[in-house]
């Protein structure tokens, strides 16, 4: 596949719920001219070899979990960073130099517990990124270890900065589907870029965002926040129209959201 279908073979990842690593580094690729998928690939094919050499003759499981958080450690030095620096998004750069936010050394873990027949998942956190194994949660940028429900509400109030915010059950967590979480790596982007005046690469960001969730509302609302302030009235007006269109009456930001697009026509006027 050529670098020209990147977009293509991102969104073809999450229609079949595929391998996220092959489309976090899609996603890469997407943004990154020059980011070879096949190449990193084999490197976390390689991981994986090395951790079936760990694991010892009866092979893989789920009670393996730790061994996948040791080996990381050991090889990549795998370790939280934050999330202001592009570099700690892209698969790639995480594979080379460590560093990563929660999600992206998440898929690191899932890719690398599938190759070995561990059933690693990744989970949805307001604010953090976790996976989970055999009913057990860990914190693929902490010490590796299960995380109790305790651990999990200090997870969400550190990553949201508020004390209000509580942790489902963890039974009710729901697994991250390759959808989600190249969603919520795109949003990561999205803002990181905009954090930055990066306008180009955050547009191609969100744009990736309604590609990948055409039928939520909010990506086009916030797709029309940005181009609003990269000073594109016209597709800004279109987008926020659509989300006034698509959105439930009741959407707490109607009112807020009525006001831009009043605003956005009249810079047309």
């Amino acid at each position: 596949m050529s670098y020209l279908d990147a977009r293509g073979a991102v969104l073809d990842c999450a229609d079949r719920d595929g391998d996220i690593a092959e489309g976090a580094l899609w996603l890469a690729a997407d943004d990154c001219p020059g980011v070879d998928p096949g190449r990193w690939l084999a490197r976390i094919d390689e991981l994986a070899g090395e951790l079936r050499d760990r694991c010892g003759l009866e092979g893989c499981g789920p009670a393996d979990a730790p061994l996948v958080g040791a080996l990381l450690r050991d090889r990549l030095r795998l370790r939280g960073a934050g999330g202001g620096d592009p570099r700690a998004h892209y698969l790639h750069h995480v594979l080379d130099r460590g560093a990563g936010v929660p999600i992206a050394c998440s898929a690191i873990w899932i890719a690398v517990g599938a190759r070995v027949d561990i059933p690693v998942e990744g989970v949805n956190l307001p604010g953090h990124f976790v996976v989970r194994v055999d009913g057990h949660l860990f914190d693929t940028v902490a010490s590796g270890e299960p995380l109790d429900r305790d651990d999990l509400q200090r997870l969400v109030t550190s990553g949201t900065g508020r004390d209000d915010v509580a942790v489902p059950d963890p039974p009710k967590l729901e697994r991250a589907s390759a959808r989600d979480m190249l969603a919520r790596m795109s949003r990561n982007l999205r803002r990181c870029y905009t954090s930055l005046e990066c306008w180009e690469q955050a547009l191609r960001a969100a744009d990736r965002c309604v590609d990948l969730l055409p039928s939520a509302p909010a990506e086009r609302r916030d797709r029309g926040l940005l181009l609003w302030k990269m000073g594109r009235i016209v597709a800004a007006l279109a987008d926020v129209n659509a989300y006034l269109d698509e959105a439930p009456e009741s959407c707490a930001d109607r009112a807020a959201m009525t006001e831009v697009a009043g605003r956005l026509r009249a810079f047309l006027n």
